[in-house]
């Protein structure tokens, strides 16, 4: 299956018997309408919009016209003003097969633009001109599968936000106070704060109290015994020197006197 849309050409045949069969009535613009067609064939179409809209400046009722300026302004992206001429072509009831191309195109000038229920309408009213129309049935079905291609992102997209919005609403929310002080508190360098930290563990050491309170041990009987047996030799060894010291000086001897 094709890719894309199904563009139906300019209708040219019923402008080239129109004109090239009636050379007494000839005028300027046929002249215009001729060589409009001729550019149309070689792609020139700004060209071809430039005869087809001075040729329409003289018979501003032939919608034959309408449909082929339309369709030189497909040609170059001018989808508005395509589908613009398009609807005034399609208001010709007179031409069953003018009508019913002027909306198969409108329908490809809407997708053009974005717009995917106008389009699915238009070829909807083909098919209910002529229901044998196959163009017709394979672009419905082509629009149709882009529609249900939107719809399947769209669905993507609202979960992915509202899974997000789940998110964030489940997250404790800081107050204002909160954010204004994390903002203000300076960060400390890494190491800087690796060096803060031995300086306070040396202080620790240093100060017997404080290590006492961060790091209080217990010690078993033995332990015990032995720090009282310490003691009590230290306490023996003060006596004495206490002692030698208040004792009576003895005079000084010596054999010399």
């Amino acid at each position: 299956m094709d890719c894309k849309l199904r563009v139906r050409p300019i209708l040219v045949v019923g402008l080239l018997v129109l004109w090239i069969n009636s050379p007494a009535h000839a005028d300027k613009a046929d002249s215009n309408i001729q060589e409009g067609l001729s550019q149309y064939r070689e792609g020139l179409f700004p060209e071809a919009e430039k005869n087809f809209s001075e040729a329409r400046t003289s018979r501003p009722k032939d919608r034959r016209l309408d449909y082929n300026l339309g369709s030189s302004f497909y040609k170059q992206g001018k989808f508005q003003e395509a589908l613009q001429d398009y609807t005034h072509a399609a208001l010709d009831e007179s031409n069953p097969e003018l009508k019913k191309n002027s909306i198969y195109n409108s329908g490809n000038a809407l997708f053009k633009m974005g717009k995917l229920k106008e389009a699915e309408e238009a070829y909807k009213k083909v098919l209910y001109l002529d229901p044998s129309d196959m163009d017709a049935k394979f672009n419905l079905e082509f629009v149709r599968q882009q529609m249900k291609k939107q719809e399947e992102q769209k669905k993507k997209s609202d979960d992915k936000d509202s899974s997000q919005q789940n998110k964030d609403e489940s997250e404790p929310q800081k107050s204002e106070d909160q954010k204004k002080k994390e903002k203000e508190q300076p960060k400390q360098d890494p190491s800087q704060q690796a060096e803060n930290e031995q300086t306070e563990n040396k202080q620790d050491q240093n100060n017997p109290e404080k290590m006492a309170q961060t790091n209080p041990q217990e010690l078993s009987e033995e332990e015990a015994e032995q720090l009282l047996g310490n003691i009590s030799e230290d306490l023996r060894k003060i006596s004495q020197m206490q002692a030698a010291k208040n004792k009576p000086a003895k005079p000084y001897n010596s054999n010399l006197w």
